[in-house]
C-alpha cells in the first residue's frame, strides 16, 4: 500500500464516503416510508392486501439489485408513460434512479422485518392493554410499536449494513460515490491496491461504528441485556 497515494487522494476518497452516506440515508428513509404500508398489507385479514405484499415481498427481495438498476435507469426510459410525462423529471437523473432501485430492494426486506417484529410482540401485552380499555391507537402506540421496535432493531441495523455496501452499485451509473472514488483513483494512478484497500478500511469503519451502535441501543432498550451487561461488568 503506498501511503503517498492514500494521503494525496484522501479527500477524494472522503468525498466518495460523504456521498454513499448521503445515498443510505435517502434510501432508509424511502425505503421505511415504502416499507410500512408493504408490512400493514402483510399483517392485514383481507387476502388481496396480503397477496400484494407476498408479490411485492418476493420480487423486490429475490431480484438481483444491480438487475434492478438497470430497469429503473436504463429500461423506464424507453416506457412512454415516463419518457413522455412530468416522470421523465426524476427518472432521467441518475441519483434518483439509484435511490428509487435500492429504495425498493431496501423496502423488500424491511417489510418482513417489520412484519415480523409485530408478529413477536408478546399476545399477552396486547390483551392486557385491551382487557385495561386502551382504544387500538393507544394499544399500536403503547405497546406493539415501542415492543415491535426493540425486537427488530438488531434486524433493522442488518438491513443498513446491506444498503451501506449495496451503495456500491450506484457507481455503474456515474454516482461517484466511495467505490467510484477508488476506481477513478485506480485509473489515474495504475495502483490496484491502495485506493481499493483504503475503501475498504472506510466501509469497516463505518459498519463496525453502525454495529456498536445498534447494538449499545439494544441494550439500552432491552431490560434483560441491560441487567445482563451490568452484571457482567460488576
Amino acid at each position: 500500500m503506498d501511503f503517498h497515494t492514500f494521503l494525496g487522494y484522501l479527500p477524494n476518497l472522503l468525498d466518495g464516503a460523504r456521498e454513499t452516506a448521503i445515498l443510505t440515508s435517502f434510501t432508509l428513509v424511502c425505503g421505511l416510508a415504502i416499507a410500512v404500508p408493504v408490512a400493514t398489507c402483510r399483517l392485514s385479514r383481507l387476502w388481496p392486501l396480503r397477496t400484494f405484499a407476498l408479490t411485492f415481498v418476493l420480487f423486490f427481495r429475490g431480484a438481483p439489485l444491480l438487475v434492478l438498476l438497470f430497469l429503473v435507469y436504463f429500461g423506464l426510459a424507453d416506457i412512454p408513460l415516463v419518457r413522455e410525462t412530468w416522470l421523465w423529471t426524476f427518472f432521467r437523473d441518475a441519483y434518483f434512479c439509484a435511490i428509487f432501485a435500492l429504495s425498493l430492494n431496501s423496502a423488500g426486506y424491511l417489510s418482513e422485518v417489520i412484519a415480523g417484529a409485530v408478529r413477536a410482540v408478546p399476545r399477552g401485552e396486547v390483551e392486557a392493554a385491551t382487557v385495561a380499555g386502551l382504544s387500538r391507537f393507544d394499544i399500536a402506540r403503547l405497546v406493539i410499536v415501542p415492543n415491535a421496535v426493540r425486537l427488530g432493531l438488531r434486524n433493522y441495523g442488518n438491513e443498513i449494513i446491506f444498503v451501506i455496501k449495496g451503495t456500491s452499485i450506484a457507481s455503474l451509473v456515474t454516482i461517484v460515490e466511495l467505490t467510484r472514488a477508488a476506481n477513478n483513483i485506480y485509473f489515474r494512478t495504475f495502483d490496484p491496491f491502495t485506493p481499493l484497500i483504503a475503501a475498504g478500511v472506510i466501509y469497516f469503519v463505518a459498519i463496525w461504528l453502525l454495529s456498536r451502535g445498534i447494538r449499545s441501543l439494544e441494550r439500552r432498550l432491552t431490560p434483560q441485556l441491560r441487567m445482563k451487561a451490568n452484571a457482567s461488568q460488576l
